[in-house]
């Protein structure tokens, strides 16, 4: 293949494959610890991603028997709908790398390069998704903040209406760019009469130099704004739920303490039960889905700012392959990301618990 269309890449883990690298500008052994790792983050990846498939199909369902009289349950499953397919792609990018898609296309005497079709087909939906699942999380803590704010008129304005409006304005802008990404793409077969066989070629029409304007505005959106803007949204919500539940809590400790010895105790126990306990855990269940978020979306953060300072750490550059590492450790977070919310409901969510043990006991008499 020429050099023009191995430039044509994204800007994920599998845009940085070695075979795109000259291999003899670094030392060996940097490929070595990044294959070792490598190979133990795929297999990481595909456990957590099956488990994690299985969880959010779960949220859906116990939700849904839940109902929807609550507007943050409609979040949690737009929440869990954008996590199951954020698992999905990044299983089926890791299906990409496998000797069977290699199988698949040799039955019909072709070859492809693997890092470009999974970029094309599977990396950059996976961009969409998880993107889509950054901003339903800042809308989660969001929601949440002005539920602590205003507690007497939020349901005025969260309306079931309004969520349902702000989800799919959510999942539109996170998912439709994907569609810019790929104008401009050219597909070319090239027969080798030699071998006989046909390489598919997957590129940018001219080259990562050039792109076009809506290659341009997606890379934008997915590479800065949404990551960015998000990211600060859920850390500027989750320091501010996290003060609200310290302040409760103590107010709650002083005024209990400053009634004890009453005789007529009740006013302590009316005092100390006008902060609904029922708001306090969804607050704390959103405070750790926020601080999930925040944890582990710091990989990909860090590799972001670190390829912005230093030239040397990207696809050409010298550090390379700790650029590999870092992109690797940024999909298996992602991954974690995306699995993990419902081990959060489960253990913080009473009636999430108790249908989620009912339908098991269901299921299994």
């Amino acid at each position: 293949m020429d050099n023009d269309h191995q430039n044509d890449t994204g800007f994920d883990a599998n845009n940085t494959v070695k075979a795109l690298i000259a291999m003899e500008t670094t030392p060996s052994y940097m490929e070595d610890t990044y294959n070792t790792i490598s190979s133990i983050v795929s297999w990481i990846i595909v456990v957590n991603g099956t488990l994690g498939l299985i969880g959010n199909i779960l949220t859906v369902v116990v939700y849904t028997k839940l109902g929807f009289s609550e507007t943050i349950h409609m979040s949690y499953v737009a929440l869990a709908i954008s996590d199951f397919f954020c698992l999905l792609t990044l299983l089926y990018v890791r299906f990409c790398f496998t000797a069977e898609i290699k199988s698949i296309f040799l039955r019909y005497r072709m070859l492809l390069d693997e890092t470009l079709f999974a970029n094309f087909t599977g990396a950059w939906p996976n961009h969409g998704f998880t993107r889509t699942t950054a901003l339903l999380t800042a809308w989660i803590s969001l929601e949440r903040c002005l539920c602590v704010l205003f507690p007497t008129r939020v349901k005025l304005m969260i309306t079931p209406r309004v969520t349902k409006i702000v989800l799919t304005v959510i999942f539109t802008i996170g998912c439709c760019p994907v569609a810019l990404a790929f104008i401009g793409i050219k597909t070319e077969m090239d027969f080798d009469p030699e071998t006989n066989y046909t390489t598919l070629i997957l590129r940018y029409s001219h080259g990562n130099q050039d792109l076009n304007p809506a290659n341009r505005i997606a890379f934008v959106l997915y590479g800065a704004l949404y990551p960015i803007a998000s990211w600060l949204i859920v850390v500027v919500c989750a320091f501010f739920l996290i003060t609200a539940l310290k302040r409760s809590a103590r107010w709650r400790s002083i005024n209990t303490r400053s009634h004890i010895g009453k005789s007529t105790g009740s006013c302590a126990e009316k005092e100390s039960r006008k902060i609904p306990s029922r708001e306090a855990r969804v607050t704390r269940t959103v405070v750790v889905i926020a601080c999930a978020f925040i944890f582990f979306s710091l990989p990909i953060s860090a590799t972001v700012v670190i390829a912005f300072v230093y030239r040397d750490f990207s696809v050409k550059g010298y550090l390379h392959y700790p650029l590999l590492i870092s992109v690797t450790f940024s999909f298996l977070f992602g991954g974690l990301n995306s699995s993990i919310n419902i081990v959060v409901y489960t253990l913080t969510g009473s009636k999430f618990r108790s249908t989620l043990i009912e339908l098991f006991k269901r299921n299994h008499s």
